[in-house]
């Protein structure tokens, strides 16, 4: 902010306007030369004498268009930059994230080959316990043939004593028929006598008897 200057003269009312305007335009220049040199420009030289010789001089409105054009230019610039920045920090997003799926994806090689060999292990323990089921079974079928073979000896075996003790069974009632026969033989054998005695002894006196 300029100080305010007392009113003036009527008469000096167009050179002081004259005078804020210039001073105005050259703030507009003085901004945006800290522009340009905030970008890395050089930048324009404000000639405040009075001599004009081997000066270009523009008028009040391309010299509006110049201020306004460079700004343009600067603030396009800087969008740029900003632009160019969020893109290096995008890329730099990108190759950490790449990174970091690289990581993931040496991390799940790493556990796949972990699995693919522990997939290994177990098909290896399967196959030796189906050798060992095979082998397990094989001996068992042959038991198996070994037992039926010894329950067909033993059912044979069982037969002839069936046989044996039906025999041994015939003969003992053959044997128990022929002592009955015998025990009667000589009950009756027995009766006989003691008729025999007795009728003896009725034909006989009891003289005889009792001398005897």
């Amino acid at each position: 902010m300029f100080p305010v200057a007392p009113k003036p003269q009527d008469s000096n009312q167009p050179s002081d306007r004259l005078m804020t305007e210039k001073q105005q335009e050259e703030a507009e220049w003085e901004s945006i030369n800290v522009l340009l040199m905030m970008h890395g420009l050089k930048p324009l030289s404000l000639v405040k004498r009075t001599d004009l010789k081997d000066l270009i001089i523009f008028d009040k409105q391309s010299s509006q268009r110049m201020r306004q054009n460079l700004k343009l230019l600067v603030e396009e610039t800087s969008r740029q930059q900003n632009m160019i920045k969020e893109l290096i920090e995008t890329n730099q997003q990108l190759r950490n994230e790449l990174q970091l799926e690289h990581s993931r994806a040496t991390n799940q090689e790493q556990r796949a080959n972990d699995l693919e060999q522990i997939m290994e292990s177990v098909k290896s323990k399967i196959g030796e316990l189906e050798d060992e089921s095979l082998n397990r079974a094989c001996q068992q079928q042959n038991k198996i043939k070994d037992l039926q073979k010894e329950q067909k000896t033993l059912q044979v075996k069982c037969q002839h004593y069936k046989k044996k003790r039906m025999e041994q069974q015939e003969t003992i009632a053959s044997l128990q028929m022929e002592v009955y026969r015998l025990r009667k033989e000589e009950e009756d054998r027995i009766v006989t006598q003691n008729r025999v005695f007795a009728y003896l002894c009725k034909r006989v006196p009891h003289t005889i008897l009792d001398r005897q």
